[in-house]
């Protein structure tokens, strides 16, 4: 079995290889889309050792839109959201 540290490398380097648009759109972008549709997968996740943020991800219309906020964003009901760890995006 591999070690913690091992899986983490793998999901790394798998998300470096990783096609598809990831797009980074501004904080208020990313509510708006939340706020104007229900139903959304929303992955949730705390970044950063020194200064904290927070990064969000979500699926729409076929891309993958991520966005950053130094405070945590409100999420509408009617969204499933799923708190991680760790999120490792495609290096761009």
């Amino acid at each position: 079995m591999a070690s913690p540290v091992h899986t983490t490398l793998i999901m790394q380097q798998n998300a470096q290889r990783m096609t598809g648009a990831f797009i980074k759109i501004e904080e208020a972008d990313f509510r708006k889309i939340l706020n104007e549709n229900k139903g959304l997968l929303v992955i949730q996740s705390k970044t950063g050792v020194i200064s904290k943020s927070h990064l969000y991800l979500t699926s729409y219309k076929g891309f993958v839109l991520y966005a950053k906020s130094k405070q945590p964003i409100h999420i509408p009901e009617g969204h499933e959201v799923i708190q991680v760890a760790n999120v490792s995006l495609p290096m761009m």
